[in-house]
């Protein structure tokens, strides 16, 4: 008796999802990360104003690394649903990237406006599918981490509409819609390193499920 009640612990314990393809891909997604925030470094204001070329190279970088990104999350998809659906919004915001490129060039902004929006809705739903894919695999292999992922995606909601609300306070009062604004800043950052961190993490998660 005591014997079958321990086998369907392990049972339970189990993760039902396959460990060997997450191990190999999250390490790899981990990698992509850091590369694309690398490339995110090189495309901010000071380098493109003080070295165009190295911007360029950046701008591209960062779009390579964002498709090999999503063709990631395609490879696997077999494990949530969530994941296939951030591939496609990550493909569409790379396509947004480079239409805008000879745009950005152009002095008619406002066309360049409303694909600038398109772009960063589709960055958040990507980015919303992604960890509540993270989440789900996790479940069943490590559930305080599949937690954070989730805690994870209210702080990075709470950060944009900070961002959004300090733009908007600024208007009315500078001071504190600034004071906002750098606050919700910092915190996306943070959250960006924290992404890394968990996504770090998981890949060890199901790297030691196979153990």
């Amino acid at each position: 008796m005591d014997e079958l009640n321990v086998n369907q612990m392990q049972t339970e314990r189990k993760p039902g999802v396959n460990v060997a393809l997450l191990a190999k891909w999250m390490r790899i997604l981990f990698w992509l990360i850091i590369i694309s925030t690398a490339a995110n470094l090189l495309t901010s204001e000071n380098v493109t104003n003080a070295a165009p070329p190295l911007a360029s190279a950046g701008q591209i970088l960062n779009i390579a690394a964002n498709v090999a990104y999503g063709v990631v999350l395609l490879k696997i998809a077999s494990e949530s649903m969530n994941y296939r659906n951030s591939a496609i919004c990550r493909f569409i915001t790379v396509a947004v990237a480079i239409a805008v490129i000879p745009i950005s060039d152009n002095t008619e902004s406002f066309i360049a406006i409303p694909v600038v929006i398109l772009s960063i809705v589709m960055d958040m739903v990507g980015e919303y599918y992604e960890f509540m894919g993270h989440a789900e695999v996790l479940r069943g292999a490590d559930r305080t981490l599949s937690y954070k992922w989730l805690t994870l995606w209210k702080w990075y909601i709470g950060t944009f509409l900070g961002m959004i609300g300090g733009t908007v306070l600024a208007v009315m009062i500078p001071l504190i819609g600034l004071i906002v604004v750098l606050a919700s800043t910092v915190g996306t950052l943070v959250i960006s390193i924290v992404k890394i961190v968990y996504i770090y993490k998981t890949a060890g998660v199901f790297r030691n499920c196979q153990a």
